[in-house]
């Protein structure tokens, strides 16, 4: 289980934080003293996980350099690099050598979502799902679209960021996908998780895994300035 690798995507463009950051890439956000990846690097850590592969786009260099190879932090780190943004399914596409497991990690690197890692593989695991996502709820899920599962917490329904404000399970950013799932995506042509492969795989074998940890997500400037105030407090790191 502890072999199982953790993708985090982390070359977005970040551009609704471009005026809060300037040129400094979202993965490097400061939260507290740190920057917001640290936070996720230490949470994989603390569970176990050991092998990291971190998807990177716009500013690699600046995170390749602080980072390294993990060694300091207990983890082995490779990269990715997207040299034309190929979306959150091509940015996976290009771990594909590397991946080995038959099942994987895929975490959104603007996203913190306080997930029991080997609990959810467990959950997948039981079911012998293709995809297992985890599921956080909210009051308002305008922002974020809406998920809807049976009984069984298989996915029935998926909508991202559909703009509908009711209260209901969202998109916590963390998947499990099975290797086999890496055969959907087409090799360097841009292709999106959230758009095109969770939405076909749905009827397929995908589950939800709800869960009730913390959870926020930086991608907007009110979210950032959210989780500078939070996350600091939960001494995360």
């Amino acid at each position: 289980m502890e072999n199982t690798k953790v993708i985090i995507l982390a070359g977005g463009l970040g551009t609704r934080l471009r005026e809060t950051l300037g040129t400094l890439p979202k993965p490097l956000a400061p939260v507290g003293s740190k920057p917001f990846l640290e936070y996720l690097l230490k949470f994989i850590s603390d569970q176990g996980f050991r092998d990291v592969i971190i998807s990177l786009g716009y500013g690699s260099d600046a995170i390749r350099e602080y980072f390294g190879d993990g060694s300091s932090r207990g983890l082995r780190i490779a990269y990715t690099l997207e040299k034309e943004l190929l979306g959150t399914a091509g940015a996976v596409k290009l771990s594909e050598l590397v991946i080995g497991s038959d099942d994987f990690f895929v975490m959104n690197g603007d996203t913190y979502f306080e997930v029991d890692l080997k609990q959810m593989l467990r959950f997948h695991e039981s079911r012998d799902a293709v995809a297992t996502i985890a599921l956080a709820y909210k009051e308002d899920t305008g922002r974020y679209g809406n998920i809807i599962i049976d009984k069984d917490n298989e996915i029935v329904s998926f909508s991202e960021k559909a703009g509908e404000g009711r209260a209901g399970y969202i998109n916590g950013g963390i998947y499990i996908f099975r290797k086999e799932v890496l055969e959907y995506i087409p090799a360097n042509k841009v292709c999106s998780l959230e758009e095109e492969i969770i939405p076909f795989l749905v009827g397929k074998g995908l589950y939800g895994f709800p869960v009730k940890g913390y959870f926020i997500d930086i991608g907007i400037p009110e979210d950032y300035e959210k989780a500078k105030r939070e996350i600091p407090l939960r001494r995360l790191v």
